[in-house]
């Protein structure tokens, strides 16, 4: 009997469609606007006398009927999407203040522009020309708006305002899903331009001042792009990869010159465990971070990922200078070898080649979710195959036909690489707070190269400006340790 029943609700409406084929078409946008704009009328009149709580219920009822009409008229004219969307943010502010004579203007001016955008609808819309669809076409615009204002142009100024406003439609979805007060920042800056601009006589400082704040507003997103490349996947797992084949290979090593090499089994234990925990410890963090990066916290968590895998790879670059001598590296493994030796204790030798294992997996992990974000599947499991391929190739030659890595150069060529993805990380990182919103955005006169993770902010700038000094500083202090160690080598 329900079936039969809804099956004859399901005719009638089909048939009622066919009739009326109408009913199922959205109203013309220029006629509801025009009905939009009785309701800010009639709003507009019953100001007089009205309590705190009536003025609430006018605007209610008035934005609820722009909800329903919004997605059209944004369609049709997103200028004209973007002019209502202010008024009616102006009245909802003087409603909010509790000022009748502030909220019977912010009903004039809804209705005033609701009458001006239907009247252009009508005759034919006001431009068709295609806006730019992305956000870095945005802050184009809005940088040749800000040029013209800073030379008086206000004309010129105004002609790329209006693209931009038309390009905030298509692109404003991405915006809110990342910050919603970025978004909010956004949408009253382009109307405060815009109205700075329409006046007579145009305001330019106040335009300027806006599209100043919009410029920084759109900055981060319009950079927002696909970062790292195979490049990068393949040289992390190459460095991480040959630090932990170094020490497996310089552990064996050390047991055959001591007579031990009846307990190479342990080493091999215990690197096998330190690369399945590496393992475990990856999933568990993926699945830490998914949970925290999902919605609006996701540029957040990627940005301080960033800065504590740069902290990290600085920290090994500076222990990659430090050992970058055969006779330090050694000692460095001698030592640890030795301890475990003199204990007596077998498992100390796993234990040791576990750590030294895990130490690499563990900083692998967390450089790869740094990078996860901002780099396309394709390219990651491109470069971390071809990591994974030359990796192989090299533990073979070692381990099968005894091949010996210049450790010197090794270390020096790996610090290097070190040094290069711990400065995009600096830059990235930055970036992806200033998205979140975390750190503000100041736009700088440079171009944006995000091989190196450069971005055109002086909040990304100035670190990466400080991290370049300070490897001079280090580079001359190394110089310097070695001539040093040189000089005292020949007097002896």
């Amino acid at each position: 009997m329900l079936r039969r029943t809804i099956t004859l609700l399901l005719a009638a409406l089909f048939a009622l469609l066919l009739i009326h084929p109408a009913a199922a078409q959205a109203p013309d946008p220029a006629d509801a606007l025009r009905t939009l704009a009785l309701r800010a009328e009639a709003g507009e009149h019953a100001v007089a006398g009205a309590t705190p709580a009536q003025l609430r219920a006018a605007y209610e009822e008035l934005h609820e009927a722009w909800e329903a009409i919004e997605d059209g008229v944004r369609d049709a004219d997103a200028a004209g999407y973007v002019a209502l969307e202010t008024k009616l943010d102006a009245l909802k502010d003087a409603v909010a203040a509790q000022q009748p004579d502030a909220v019977a203007s912010a009903f004039a001016a809804v209705e005033h522009e609701a009458l001006e955008v239907a009247e252009g609808l009508s005759v034919g819309g006001p431009a068709a020309e295609a806006a730019p669809a992305t956000m870095a076409g945005l802050a184009a615009e809005l940088d040749q708006a800000y040029v013209a204002l800073e030379a008086g142009d206000a004309a010129t100024a105004e002609a790329h305002l209006m693209a931009a406003i038309k390009a905030w439609p298509t692109v404003e979805g991405e915006v809110a899903a990342k910050s919603p007060e970025a978004y909010t920042a956004i949408e009253i800056d382009l109307g405060r331009a815009a109205a700075a601009l329409e006046a007579e006589p145009a305001q330019r400082e106040e335009a300027e001042a806006a599209v100043g704040r919009l410029r920084a507003a759109v900055a981060p997103f319009a950079q927002r792009a696909t970062t790292y490349t195979a490049f990068d996947a393949a040289a992390i797992l190459l460095r991480e990869g040959l630090e932990a084949l170094l020490v497996i290979i310089a552990l064996l090593a050390f047991l055959r010159r001591s007579g031990n090499s009846d307990k190479r089994g342990w080493i091999w234990a215990g690197g096998a465990l330190g690369m399945l925990a590496s393992v475990v410890a990856g999933f568990a963090l993926q699945a830490i971070f998914s949970a925290a990066s999902a919605g609006q916290n996701r540029e957040l968590v990627e940005g301080v990922t960033g800065i504590v895998a740069a902290a990290m790879l600085f920290y090994v670059a500076y222990w990659l200078h430090s050992n970058a001598s055969l006779g330090a590296w050694k000692r460095y493994i001698d030592e640890r070898t030795g301890k475990a030796l003199a204990s007596g204790s077998l498992v100390g030798l796993a234990l040791l080649a576990f750590l030294a294992v895990f130490r690499e997996g563990a900083e692998t992990v967390v450089f790869y979710l740094g990078i996860a974000p901002a780099i396309t599947p394709r390219d990651l499991v491109i470069g971390f195959g071809a990591g994974a391929a030359i990796l192989a190739v090299v533990a073979v030659l070692m381990l099968v036909f005894s091949v010996r890595l210049p450790l010197r150069l090794f270390f020096r060529v790996a610090g290097l690489l070190v040094y290069y993805l711990g400065f995009k990380f600096v830059g990235t990182g930055i970036h992806a707070l200033q998205v979140a919103g975390v750190i503000t955005t100041t736009p700088a006169p440079v171009p944006a190269v995000p091989f190196f993770g450069i971005y055109p902010t002086w909040e990304t700038l100035i670190p990466q400006m400080l991290l370049l000094i300070a490897a001079g500083g280090a580079l001359v202090y190394f110089m310097i340790r070695d001539q040093r160690a040189l000089a005292a080598a020949h007097t002896a």
